[in-house]
């Protein structure tokens, strides 16, 4: 008999509960507005975060609040910029010059000299905090494609121990700059095909003892394009902003080819 009344009880308290929360949800309902979820459909859906932005919905509710601008989706490109325009009821924006990851190493599996054996767990990130995962560059690539795996656009591949980046498919999220621990990937004008592809600031002399493809440092870069091409201890380096000139003629008289045209 106490058994029945306790079930008789639970049940109408879960009834009175039930309908108490029913009441609530009703009562403190908060519409949406619609054009989030418009905004949303239209969205590529990745959240790779290129916006700035949390994700995807944390970029649709800005942008209907006017917080955000309809041309800040990289990874959907100009027709989702448009898309996105006219759902607000604005001007479509231009978008903005597209840039795609480029990747500041440029020495194989092969040309890497190691100082040491590692065994471990086979993340860049892992190998990082074992003394440089046994490489004598402190500066290279670790080759075990942390940046392959963060990219949400398959935009990565390996080759050789190296992340290869599809520029086709790079949606500048930056995904992979911050997956890698040695911070060797940044991002460069689609439009500027030539990247340094090569990181150590040691002097010439050092990096000629453990790596074939590195920056000596020699400023026959800066001889040919002085208005783009600087050394910063020890490092070439492109200001994208400045004519590059023939970007075929600068890569061709680097000696150590670590000036890559793509």
């Amino acid at each position: 008999m106490l058994i029945l009344i306790a079930i008789v009880v639970l049940g109408l308290m879960g009834l009175v509960f039930a309908g108490l929360l029913g009441f609530a949800a009703g009562y403190f309902h908060v519409e949406e507005d619609p054009r989030i979820g418009q905004v949303l459909a239209v969205l590529p859906g990745a959240n790779c975060g290129a916006c700035g932005l949390a994700g995807c919905r944390d970029y649709s509710e800005k942008l209907v609040l006017g917080e955000a601008r309809p041309n800040a989706c990289t990874a959907g490109g100009t027709k989702v910029a448009e898309a996105l325009a006219a759902i607000m009821g604005v001007e479509a924006l231009a978008m903005d010059d597209r840039k795609v990851a480029a990747v500041h190493c440029g020495a194989t599996v092969e040309q890497r000299k190691p100082k040491g054996h590692y065994r471990g767990v086979e993340t860049c990130l892992a190998v990082s905090l074992v003394d440089g995962g046994g490489l004598a560059c402190s500066y290279g690539c670790l080759g075990r494609g942390d940046c392959h795996v963060s990219c949400p656009f398959a935009a990565i591949r390996m080759e050789a121990g190296l992340p290869v980046i599809d520029a086709a498919k790079c949606t500048a999220c930056g995904n992979c700059i911050a997956a890698c621990p040695r911070k060797i990937i940044s991002l460069r004008p689609a439009s500027v095909p030539l990247v340094v592809a090569c990181s150590s600031r040691d002097t010439g002399a050092a990096v000629r003892k453990i790596c074939a493809v590195g920056c000596i440092g020699c400023k026959l870069c800066v001889k040919q394009a002085p208005e783009a091409f600087s050394v910063v201890d020890n490092l070439a380096a492109i200001d994208y902003t400045k004519s590059v000139g023939p970007c075929d003629a600068v890569s061709e008289k680097c000696p150590t080819k670590c000036i890559v045209l793509l």
